[in-house]
C-alpha cells in the first residue's frame, strides 16, 4: 500500500488571489513519513493549474528511505497522474484571501 498526503504553503497577491502554492508530499513509510518537496503548483489562468515538479535527481536521498515497493510505484506515469489529479484538485479548493484594508 502507498499512503501519500500532500501540504500546501499557497502564496497569494496584494489583492487576495490565490498566486501559487509549493506543495510537500509525504509518504508514509512504517511509522515515520518520507518528504518530497519542490513541487510548485501556479495558476496563471482561473482553472488552468501548473504543476512543477523537480527531477527524480533532487529526491534521491528520501527515495532511499521508501521501500523497493514504493520506490517502483513512485517511479509510475500513474502515480504522477494521481499527484496531477489530487494536488490540482486541493489547490483549487484554497480559499482566497481578503485584500488588506
Amino acid at each position: 500500500m502507498f499512503a501519500a498526503t500532500q501540504h500546501f504553503k499557497p502564496e497569494y497577491d496584494l489583492a487576495g488571489e490565490l498566486l501559487s502554492s509549493r506543495v510537500t508530499i509525504a509518504v508514509q513509510n512504517g511509522d515515520r513519513p518520507i518528504y518530497f518537496t519542490g513541487i510548485t503548483a501556479t495558476m496563471k489562468r482561473p482553472g488552468f493549474v501548473t504543476l512543477s515538479i523537480p527531477p527524480e535527481e533532487q529526491w534521491s536521498d528520501s527515495l532511499r528511505w521508501l521501500t523497493r515497493e514504493q520506490q517502483e510505484r513512485f517511479a509510475t506515469a500513474e502515480f504522477f497522474t494521481m499527484l496531477q489529479i489530487q494536488i490540482t484538485g486541493r489547490f483549487l479548493k484554497l480559499p482566497q484571501r481578503s485584500p488588506p484594508k
